[in-house]
């Protein structure tokens, strides 16, 4: 296994469909995604990235490795695990260490690459999405920018647990790596706000200068004819 993957894989011990278990994986130092399942098929047993449903019924990975021979050597490690921990007595499965954190790299040296997505007319407090890839190496889709009484702050992808908890299915591993790509999201939407507005506002001088034209260019109108008196005037 690459010693920059941390792969955590939870078996189901009486499966009711064809998932057979649960993963975590942490890349590097870069990113964490959960809600990775190892599903049986037909065809034999593959990985699922965690996924969300758009409002047109597709399904898309909410995140994923963007080099193809990473996520090959990751759909590998994780099937490793899974039969690894498969062949343990439940009581015996789990991990003593802690998850993998970020190593201290410094967030200025990792390659952002942000795309934002207003909405045109939010419904809710939702007012964007957004994805960001990470050095090219992993990206993070279904992150969202919401509205609150405190400010705008961005908000990772997120899963609902049996209890009702919400839960991050994908997020930086570091506090700063995850300011650094708040602040980045941000960035983008004010940036994006504010082209709106200033193109809106030019939309209605440029009405504001053609109506003052057609008005200045229309042949002044005859004064109106005198009223003729009526009978008994």
């Amino acid at each position: 296994m690459n010693s920059n993957l941390d792969i955590r894989v939870y078996p189901i011990d009486e499966p009711k469909g064809n998932t057979l278990a649960f993963a975590s994986i942490a890349i590097g130092d870069l990113a964490a995604i959960r809600g990775v399942r190892i599903v049986d098929s037909t065809k034999g047993l593959f990985v699922s990235m965690p996924q969300s449903q758009s409002n047109d019924g597709r399904y898309h990975d909410v995140a994923f490795p963007l080099n193809g021979d990473l996520r090959k050597e990751i759909n590998a490690a994780v099937i490793d695990e899974f039969e690894r921990q498969s062949s343990l007595y439940p009581e015996q499965r789990g991990y003593d260490r802690p998850e993998a954190e970020a190593g201290g790299r410094d967030a200025a040296e990792v390659k952002l690459d942000v795309k934002v997505y207003p909405i045109e007319e939010p419904r809710g407090n939702t007012l964007a999405f957004a994805s960001v890839g990470m050095d090219n190496t992993v990206a993070i889709r279904g992150i969202r920018v919401v509205n609150s009484d405190k400010g705008m702050f961005v908000s990772m992808p997120q899963s609902k647990d049996k209890d009702g908890v919400h839960h991050d299915m994908a997020f930086p591993l570091s506090g700063d790596l995850r300011k650094a790509v708040s602040n980045a999201v941000l960035a983008d939407y004010r940036q994006q706000a504010a082209e709106r507005r200033q193109g809106i506002g030019e939309q209605l001088a440029d009405a504001g200068r053609e109506a003052a034209q057609r008005n200045a260019s229309a042949p002044d109108r005859p004064a109106a004819a005198k009223k003729a008196p009526g009978l008994g005037d």
